[in-house]
């Protein structure tokens, strides 16, 4: 039992990280990119996003509203890119 229950947990890892792992530059669907300036003003890539998010309103929203919780982030999406 102790070796099914290890299995289905390294099993569980392995599918949990890897979309995030094949999430980067090497997408093949159309992408935008969230990048953010902190209240310090350094810079950062918050995220890449499914083209899709955004152009259907979601994810722009969710950049808005989190841009009006947190007083000095500045984020914005740029983008489409197309590898």
């Amino acid at each position: 039992m102790r070796k099914l229950a290890l299995a289905a947990a390294a099993w569980a890892l392995i599918l949990a990280t890897a979309p995030s792992a094949l999430a980067g530059p090497n997408r093949a669907d159309s992408y935008y990119t969230v990048h953010c300036f902190d209240p310090v003003g350094n810079p950062s890539v918050a995220e890449s996003v499914d083209a899709h998010a955004i152009e259907q309103g979601g994810k722009g929203g969710a950049i808005e509203n989190f841009n009006a919780s947190h007083p000095g982030w500045s984020c914005w999406a740029e983008g489409p890119f197309n590898n």
